[in-house]
């Protein structure tokens, strides 16, 4: 691994859904500018982990979320845990969470991708160049250039997992919490975002869910087993 500064520190930090324990006592060290992979079995938490780095777990009911999770930045650290509510959505524009089932949003194309930008008060031309750059690191752009417009429901559950990857870097994230990004994909499409993945971290530290183990022995820094709460 190569060596760089802390970005996120999970201490001890322990999920429970009503009465039922998920997981309990994590502990990880994320580096920055890393690709770490987080593996398990179905159902151990590894979702709800990533949720708990950028906070959407605070949406779900009867969560208890014990412990402490440090983000890093160059003013400091903060226990994301003890934010108030009203600073989550700084959070979430720089510890963005892609979901595996995409979540399409009910507009064309391009603006599924300008959504989050014009409310970050970009003008259009810095919007259209960031949607163009992330749409390419995606391998989207060839594909949909010539059909911005059109709705992105009509694109293939593969175009729509890009689609949304894209729109996460668009962001300009400090983290990218990734859940099976490769899921829909063929094999060379998979092997082309995995390259695409290894370059971005040069900019931002990624956390990857997959369970494709080649897949994650080939591009992760770092592997992190979730193990089953006794």
């Amino acid at each position: 691994m190569p060596s760089t500064n802390l970005k996120i520190s999970i201490n001890n930090v322990s999920l429970c859904y009503g009465e039922k324990m998920i997981f309990e006592n994590v502990n990880i060290a994320i580096q920055e500018h890393t690709i770490t992979a987080i593996v398990g079995p179905s159902g151990i938490g590894k979702s709800s982990l990533l949720q708990i780095l950028n906070q959407m777990i605070r949406e779900e009911e009867g969560v208890d979320v014990k412990g402490e999770v440090y983000f890093y930045e160059e003013n400091g650290a903060q226990d994301i845990l003890k934010l108030h509510e009203d600073r989550l959505p700084k959070l979430r524009q720089k510890v963005v969470y892609v979901a595996q089932h995409p979540d399409i949003l009910p507009f064309s194309i391009y603006d599924n991708m300008a959504f989050a930008l014009r409310l970050q008060g970009l003008n259009k031309e810095e919007i259209a160049f960031k949607v163009e750059k992330a749409l390419k690191q995606v391998f989207l752009w060839d594909e949909v250039s010539e059909r911005l417009n059109s709705h992105a429901s009509l694109l293939s559950g593969g175009q729509q997992q890009r689609l949304i990857l894209a729109r996460a870097l668009a962001l300009s994230p400090q983290v990218l919490l990734l859940d099976e990004p490769t899921a829909s994909l063929n094999e060379s499409l998979s092997h082309k975002i995995e390259a695409s993945l290894v370059e971005l971290k040069k900019e931002i530290t990624i956390i990857i869910i997959s369970h494709f183990k080649a897949q994650v022995q080939r591009i992760a820094d770092t592997i992190f087993e979730i193990q089953t709460s006794s």
